[in-house]
This record gives C-alpha cells, sequence and structure tokens, in this order.
C-alpha cells in the first residue's frame, strides 16, 4: 500500500505541473515584464557661460532623475540698439538651439553711453596740474577698414579744411614722408604718395608756468611741418633790410597764427591771450644777435632760444642733448614729411623750431639761418630757414578763471 501511495503523489504532482494551478489543461504561461511608462519631464532650465558665449538647456524625467536630456550652443551677439551721449545702448546674446524640447534664448545687456565729445572748447587742466588739453588738430592715421570706407565717400571738407564723421573730424592727406621706411605709430609704413586719414584729436599742452591763472604752455608733441621762411632772398620793407630769419615777417609766424590757429581752435578760442612776444636779442643765443626783430603780438608763437634753456620751465639749461627737450612726430607730421629719428633710442623724434636766429659757424650767409632743437634734445644753430621738414611745437597763453 505503501508504494502505490508514493505513486499516487508523484502522479498528482505531475499532474498539478502539467495542468497549473487551476487544475485545467493547457500550456505554462511566460513572465510578465513590468509596465512601460511615458516620460514626464521637467520645464527646461537654462543657464549662460560667465562671459554669455555659450548656454546650456537641460531637462530632467519626473520618474527617473537619472535620465537627463541637455544640449550646449554658442551665442551670437548684435548690438540692437546703438549708444548715444545721451542713452544707453541695448546688446543681445541668442542661443538658438538644435532639440525641439527646448527654445532660443536672449539674454540683454545695457551698452553704457558714449563719453562726451570733446572739440577742443574750453581748456581742461589736468589733477597734477602739469598739462591742458585745449583744441583739436590731425595726430593718429586711422587704419580701421570699415571707417577708411566710410571717410573716402566725404567729398566736402568743413571751412577748418578738416572732413566731419560721426561728430568726429578727420583730416585727409597724400603722403609725403622724408625718407621711405617710416611708419605710423600703428606699424603700418607710410607709402609716398598713398591717401591717409588722420583723426582729429585733442591737444596736450604742458604747462611751462601759471600766472594767477595764465598759463604759457607748449604743445607735448609735434604737430605739423612748416618752413621759417619760404624764400632767401632778403626782403625791403620801410627802406629797411628784412632777412629771412627775421621772425616779424617770418612765414612760419603767418602760418600759426592764421593756419593752425583757424583750424586748431576754430570750435572755442575765447581763452587764448594775445601775447607780447620778445623777439630781441636778448631772447637769443647772443646780446649782440643782428637779426634779432621788433617784438609781436601773437595768439600762437614759437618760444625762443632762451626759453629751451630756461629750468623754470622745465628745460635744462645746458644746450646739449636732453629729455626735457626732445620731442615726438604725430603720425600726420610724419606723412607731411616731417624730417625724424629712427633710432630706437629717439624714435621718430623731430627736428623742430625756435623763433630764435642764429648765425652759422660755416657760413657767411648767416641771416638764413634759426635755431632749432635737435631729435635728442641739443640746440642746432645749423639750419636753414627754408628747411620745410622741420617741425612746428607751437606754444599759447591761456586764462582759465
Amino acid at each position: 500500500m505503501k508504494r502505490r501511495f508514493e505513486l499516487f503523489t508523484c502522479l498528482g504532482l505531475l499532474s498539478l505541473l502539467l495542468t497549473g494551478c487551476g487544475g485545467g489543461g493547457g500550456s505554462i504561461e511566460p513572465p510578465v515584464e513590468p509596465p512601460t511608462h511615458e516620460h514626464a519631464w521637467t520645464d527646461p532650465t537654462y543657464t549662460w557661460a560667465d562671459d554669455y558665449s555659450s548656454c546650456t538647456a537641460e531637462r530632467v524625467c519626473t520618474q527617473d532623475s537619472t535620465h537627463k536630456e541637455s544640449e550646449t550652443v554658442n551665442s551670437t551677439y548684435a548690438v540692437v540698439t546703438e549708444p548715444t551721449e545721451e542713452s544707453e545702448g541695448l546688446g543681445r546674446y541668442t542661443a538658438t538651439f538644435t532639440k525641439t524640447a527646448f527654445v532660443t534664448q536672449t539674454h540683454d545687456i545695457a551698452l553704457d553711453k558714449l563719453e562726451q565729445s570733446y572739440y577742443g572748447e574750453t581748456p581742461i587742466l589736468s589733477e597734477d596740474g602739469k598739462t591742458i588739453t585745449y583744441g583739436l588738430y590731425p595726430q593718429k592715421n586711422v587704419n580701421d577698414s570699415t571707417l577708411v570706407s566710410a571717410l573716402n565717400s566725404l567729398t566736402t571738407p568743413e571751412s577748418n579744411g578738416w572732413y566731419l564723421y560721426k561728430n568726429d573730424y578727420y583730416a585727409k592727406v597724400s603722403a609725403d614722408p622724408e625718407v621711405s621706411g617710416y611708419e605710423f605709430d600703428n606699424g603700418t609704413t607710410i607709402v609716398n604718395g598713398a591717401t591717409y586719414w588722420f583723426k582729429c584729436e585733442p591737444i596736450t599742452w604742458n604747462v611751462l608756468s601759471n600766472n594767477n591763472g595764465e598759463y604759457y604752455v607748449l604743445s607735448s608733441v609735434l604737430l605739423d611741418v612748416h618752413c621759417y621762411y619760404k624764400i632767401t632772398p632778403n626782403m625791403t620793407i620801410d627802406g629797411k633790410t628784412i632777412y629771412p630769419n627775421n621772425y616779424e615777417y617770418s612765414d612760419i609766424r603767418t602760418w600759426l597764427n592764421n593756419n593752425f590757429y583757424n583750424s586748431a581752435f576754430a570750435l572755442g578760442n575765447s581763452h587764448i591771450q594775445a601775447t607780447t612776444v620778445d623777439n630781441s636779442a636778448a631772447t637769443t643765443d647772443s646780446s649782440s644777435n643782428t637779426y634779432a626783430c621788433n617784438n609781436t603780438q601773437d595768439k600762437v608763437f614759437l618760444p625762443s632760444y632762451q626759453d629751451y634753456i630756461n629750468s623754470s620751465y622745465g628745460f635744462s639749461t645746458s644746450t646739449n642733448s636732453t629729455n626735457t627737450r626732445s620731442c615726438k612726430t604725430t603720425d600726420y607730421a610724419r606723412a607731411r614729411r616731417a624730417a625724424c629719428n629712427t633710432d630706437p633710442s629717439h624714435l621718430y623724434n623731430g627736428v623742430y623750431w625756435t623763433r630764435s636766429p642764429s648765425r652759422s659757424p660755416y657760413s657767411d650767409d648767416s641771416n638764413y639761418y634759426a635755431w632749432v632743437i635737435n631729435v635728442d634734445g641739443w640746440l642746432f644753430r645749423n639750419i636753414q630757414v627754408f628747411h620745410a621738414r622741420v617741425c612746428v611745437r607751437p606754444a599759447i597763453s591761456i586764462k582759465i578763471a
């Protein structure tokens, strides 16, 4: 009986396995997979780089935080509104995504107001009292191709001979460098006969003295070139022989008080004082200088030999080389034939006139010579007055209330 019971039990278990728990017939069902779910995404977040050069978008599945979708793209930048002197402008960074889940993002920034343009209308004294900014004159070469293209379209200059473009003045020059190989400060080689543009910038003047708010000032750079006298023959005026190195009748004095004055101070000249300029022999190298001339009344003038050895003006009392007198040419002067140095120690320093006549130690025709300052600051006498490559370093008297 025992063996028959065991057999019956085994057959019963086999039957259960074959028929399933329900007791009926059929096959074994496959295992059931857990149900899948649809992604439920968070709203995208957008993170800009510190400099707004790129933006990253990201979203996360709410049912599985390890499941993320993201994209980083570079932005583009454009000026929406140009700033002016009166109001700020608007700049905009734009990030455009390729994935449809993310929308284009923008970030706006305020652009500072433009600095108030200064056209030299009034003198501005520096905080240390050593310089004054006053007037305008062409100085730096323009090498921005877009700006040059715009300037080339201008056809009509203003009354001072300069061209006005977007509230700034520019001068146009057909270059005539003294020697080939000269460069502008930006490294551009000056090509003879090529046309260049120069921005008219505020003139910086070194303060030589201050007498109760009336300042005797000297240009900090060599602004232009001009001969002292155009022709060498003597003139006769009122029965008196006038030599070429006579400052009263010199071409450079006429040019300073007409061409230069009317251009540089066209927008404001009320602070410039008419100055009695001492042209006596005492202001030259010798109290017996026979080429000294009458005193003059001038708005613009050249300092004298004695001015340039006056320690109270900041100059060395020696006539030898000194940095207290050496002075650099501007891009504009270089393009207009200024003679200058190419040695690195005095790079593009120029030779410039004093108003004082000199006697040449090498020639009998002493009435053809005037004192100049050499590239290294040396006072030099042997320059003939008709040289057109010698620079101009003007001086003026300014009254500031």
